[in-house]
């Protein structure tokens, strides 16, 4: 799927710049108020990245972390190879 929208895209080079990243902090970064409409919105396009296959999240206690596919794709490899 063709991203079209720019604050996907505003979302997708945040997170590939400041990786591992939580949503709150993503809304920081991206010069919003913190607020639960401005979290949610973040939230959507993270969902809609992580569908797309360019990042992975993890909830990790409460909060939901969110990284680059590509750093995925490298921890696996460097995982085969130290066996």
């Amino acid at each position: 799927m063709q991203m079209t929208i720019p604050f996907q895209v505003a979302v997708l080079k945040t997170v590939e710049e400041n990786w591992p990243v939580h949503i709150k902090e993503l809304v920081r970064i991206l010069g919003l108020e913190v607020n639960n409409s401005n979290i949610k919105r973040v939230s959507y396009h993270v969902q809609q990245l992580e569908k797309d296959g360019k990042i992975i999240t993890k909830r990790i206690g409460l909060a939901l972390a969110a990284w680059p596919m590509e750093m995925e794709k490298l921890r696996v490899i460097n995982e085969m190879l130290r066996g």
